[in-house]
Formats: structure tokens, C-alpha cells, sequence
């Protein structure tokens, strides 16, 4: 037996990617050009969607560690911009915790109603 190189290996997977996808989604049945305009639009939304999740991942890794920080630490000081505007700041973070879900409706029944003239 022969041992596939890096290059055999990823053309094989990529291959067998491809015949999923095309057993999946019907894609064999298509006619040459419906086929075209269907890996156009495959590749176009992969493309993007890959790009996005390059770009925008170290972003939201460093939010989600304000966040979990910010609950950790229960003070306000680690969030920055808008993540302190969404986050409760200090011994409130904590009270729907300790006093439970009955005070938080009590908390939330006694605010002002918006909706009413």
C-alpha cells in the first residue's frame, strides 16, 4: 500500500466533500449551468462566512472575557464601551441571584409602565 501525500490527501477529502454536497442537496440532478450558478453561490457564501469568522473572531473571544470578567469580578471596571451599558455594575449583578426569580419579578412588576399615558 501506497501512502497518500498532504496534497492526494486534502484532493481526496475534498472530493468526497464535494459528493456529499452534491448527493445532499440534489445537485447531480442539475443541468451544467444550474450547476454553475449553484457552487457560484456556494463558494460565494463560504468565502464570506469564512472571512467573517477570521476577522470577527478576536473580537468576540476578547467581549466574551469582558463579559465573563465583569460577572466574575461583579464590578463594572474591566467592561468598556457599550458592554458596561449592557451589564449590571456591582452587588446588583448579584441580587436576581441571591433573592431569586420571585424577587425579580417583583422588581420588574413595580417599574414604571412605558405603555401607559
Amino acid at each position: 500500500m501506497s501512502t497518500l501525500t498532504t496534497i492526494d490527501a486534502l484532493a481526496r477529502w475534498a472530493r468526497l466533500k464535494k459528493y456529499r454536497i452534491e448527493v445532499t442537496y440534489g445537485v447531480y440532478v442539475f443541468s451544467p449551468m444550474e450547476k454553475v450558478f449553484f457552487w457560484s453561490i456556494f463558494c460565494f457564501l463560504f468565502t464570506v462566512i469564512s472571512l467573517a469568522a477570521i476577522v470577527y473572531t478576536q473580537r468576540n473571544v476578547l467581549l466574551l472575557i469582558r463579559y465573563a470578567s465583569v460577572f466574575i469580578r461583579g464590578d463594572g471596571s474591566s467592561a468598556s464601551g457599550a458592554v458596561s451599558n449592557f451589564i449590571p455594575k456591582g452587588e446588583a449583578a448579584y441580587s436576581v441571584a441571591r433573592s431569586g426569580v420571585t424577587s425579580l419579578a417583583e422588581t420588574m412588576g413595580g417599574a414604571a409602565n412605558s405603555q401607559v399615558p
